[in-house]
């Protein structure tokens, strides 16, 4: 009688432990139920922990706050934060519900399991991410194939082909020997990555006869992404109509990204196309996901183009101010350099890249990568040394008898050289060049063609001669053409053929496609090519008659262009003021020639009385005194030095305050 007891109550122990289990997941299930907040809430991280408290070993508390720190993360610690619990969950459902988490195309049966079908794809997606964010990919590849393995008639608008195929085109500069499942060549990735975008297509086939049973007639939820990520191979490949084809069809299906096609369409040189489709992709974006705002970071380059610089730090300005320091301030702070760099204020630009360089940058939601952002902030690091040399000779003309101006240009001399050694190495180590770089437009080319120019200009003339010709043969994008032109003039200078440079800058300017509002930058640089083409043959008319276009185009250029400026100076009477007399005199060691003739800009300087001290009025005008190019005001005492600030102001640079 007593063994039998013994023997019974061993056997109800196990009982009890199983229904004590029972009991706290069905209360989990319950408080999961009604539970009505957001999952990005703080409430669902409380209800994490409660879930986790009454049963550590069930898959729910995991998953609300995997969820909930995927969607808080915005570093690499919070992603690392996210995939514990997140992988943690996956686990556990894997382990709890193996027969749920098949293939089940019957609708009856479906419906009871496709809650734990949908979460089951979520934390293979969100993890996934996190893997891929915090640069783990190999990790990030298994949890996709994962999801591929189980073989869901429905996935819930996560396709994981549709991952495999980003992640492939997004690391198609690497190989096997630093990720597994990479091929050796970009060419072999790329391809890779057209064929995942292809399989969506092949399993949507296979399932939506299924589908089809509980979506509305004609709905295909995988065919947008197809397009999707085939127009994304076929923009990089340069295939202009498969690219276009795709995005009409993704039109068709109200899936078109106007920030992709706004990129379309810049590749293209259609830069009034592409500004417009940013607009729309901003309106609808509203800031609300923490990562690069691609169309950002290019309208502003457009406005760079047009030099309407103003507008263009306006826009990078407002996402720097609504996003603040999370996935994509680099790539902003990079942006802001950049127009800074244009605008002429090196030392603001210089802090901004600094930013960029310092920042850790996880480039979520962008196939913009690690190689494209270093590139850029080498870039302009030696940008910022060869821009302050020529600021130095310009601000003083005889800086080789200051030897202060002389040590800071040697420091930067050498500064420049470097970084430039750095850029150049990189350049013919980088196996995307012909594709990226050499394109000079393309989607996965975050640098333009004025810097493009800087990275290959002292590389063989004859060998990008003969580069560029081919190109010309052989590209489809006709606004882009005149670009090639552009590049073969500058290298007949570098060779010094004056003639045939001139012979293309003519081409560039005669070309139809040149568009006066969006390609001023161009016109400045073939103006300035001109005019130094023109010197080197003795032609003084025609090289002054090219500096006045280059100034009057983009005058904030001339300040640091090779070329010396010419203006009438007119000076209002200032009396016995030694304040603004000194700031005359000083005017003479700027480099810029001071004329007589009626032929140059006319730069009008006057002075006024006011409360807080003196101020400065100028105005430049076109020598016919038709058109104005830069006026405004200042007062003097805000400045250390008023006559440099003034001389800035007269090519349209205006400095920040210090």
């Amino acid at each position: 009688m007593r063994q039998s007891s013994i023997r019974t109550y061993l056997f109800l122990i196990p009982l009890f432990f199983v229904s004590v289990l029972q009991a706290q997941r069905i209360e989990i299930d319950r408080l999961d139920r009604d539970f009505r907040g957001s999952l990005r809430s703080r409430e669902a991280y409380e209800l994490s922990q409660k879930l986790i408290q009454i049963d550590s070993t069930y898959y729910t508390g995991y998953f609300f706050e995997g969820v909930y720190r995927f969607f808080r993360a915005s570093d690499l610690l919070g992603y690392r934060l996210a995939i514990k619990p997140l992988k943690k969950s996956l686990e556990l459902l894997e382990k709890d519900f193996p027969a749920q988490l098949r293939r089940i195309a019957e609708i009856q049966p479906y419906i009871s399991v496709y809650e734990l079908q949908r979460r089951y794809v979520i934390l293979t997606d969100f993890l996934s991410r996190s893997y891929s964010h915090v640069g783990e990919l190999d990790k990030s590849v298994v949890v996709v194939r994962k999801l591929i393995d189980r073989k869901f008639v429905y996935n819930w608008g996560s396709e994981p082909y549709a991952r495999l195929s980003w992640i492939h085109h997004k690391n198609r500069v690497y190989t096997n020997e630093k990720f597994a499942f990479l091929k050796p060549t970009i060419e072999e990735n790329v391809r890779l990555a057209s064929k995942y975008a292809d399989s969506i297509l092949i399993t949507n086939r296979r399932n939506y006869r299924f589908i089809s049973q509980y979506i509305p007639a004609g709905f295909d939820p995988t065919e947008g992404s197809h397009f999707h990520f085939k127009d994304i191979v076929y923009s990089y490949l340069l295939n202009i109509d498969s690219a276009e084809y795709c995005a009409q069809n993704l039109r068709r299906l109200d899936r078109l990204s106007y920030n992709n096609y706004g990129n379309f369409q810049f590749i293209q040189a259609k830069f009034d196309e592409a500004e417009r489709h940013y607009d729309r992709e901003r309106g609808i974006d509203a800031y609300q996901q923490k990562e690069t705002k691609e169309f950002d970071y290019m309208q502003s380059v457009i406005n760079i183009f047009k030099n309407e610089l103003d507008r263009a730090e306006a826009i990078v300005q407002n996402s720097l101010d609504i996003l603040g320091p999370t996935p994509g301030y680099g790539w902003t702070n990079i942006a802001m350099a950049r127009v800074l760099h244009y605008a002429g204020d090196i030392e603001e630009s210089k802090a901004y890249t600094d930013k960029a360089s310092n920042f850790k940058e996880l480039h979520i939601n962008s196939t913009w990568g690690k190689v494209q952002y270093d590139r850029n902030t080498m870039l302009f690091q030696y940008l910022y040394h060869k821009r302050k040399m020529n600021a130095i000779k310009f601000q003083d003309r005889y800086y080789w008898l200051d030897f202060d101006a002389l040590v800071d240009l040697t420091g930067h001399y050498f500064k420049k050289e470097n970084a430039h050694l750095l850029l150049t190495s990189e350049l013919s180590s980088n196996p995307e060049r012909f594709l990226v770089l050499y394109n000079i437009f393309s989607s996965e080319n975050t640098i333009f063609f004025d810097e493009v120019w800087e990275l290959i200009k002292n590389f063989n003339p004859e060998y990008f001669i003969q580069l560029f010709e081919e190109k010309l043969s052989a590209d489809q994008r006709d606004g882009v053409l005149k670009y090639f032109h552009y590049y073969i003039a500058k290298f007949y200078l570098e060779d010094d053929d004056p003639e045939r440079a001139i012979e293309r800058f003519e081409v560039v300017l005669n070309d139809p496609t040149l568009d006066e509002e969006y390609e001023k930058l161009l016109m400045a640089r073939v103006y300035e090519g001109m005019s130094e083409a023109y010197l080197a043959l003795d032609n003084e008319r025609e090289a002054d008659r090219y500096m006045v276009d280059f100034f009057e185009t983009y005058p904030q250029l001339v300040p640091f262009s090779d070329l010396k400026m010419k203006m009438k100076l007119e000076t209002a009477a200032y009396g016995s003021n030694e304040i603004a007399s000194s700031i005359i005199e000083d005017l003479e060691n700027f480099d810029v020639e001071w004329v007589e003739e009626n032929t140059w800009p006319v730069a009008k300087i006057s002075f006024e009385e006011v409360d807080e001290g003196l101020s400065l009025k100028y105005d430049v005008s076109s020598a016919d005194g038709q058109e104005t190019y830069n006026s405004g005001a200042f007062k003097i005492n805000k400045y250390e030095d008023p006559a440099t600030e003034l001389v800035y102001r007269l090519f349209g640079i205006k400095r920040k305050l210090k």
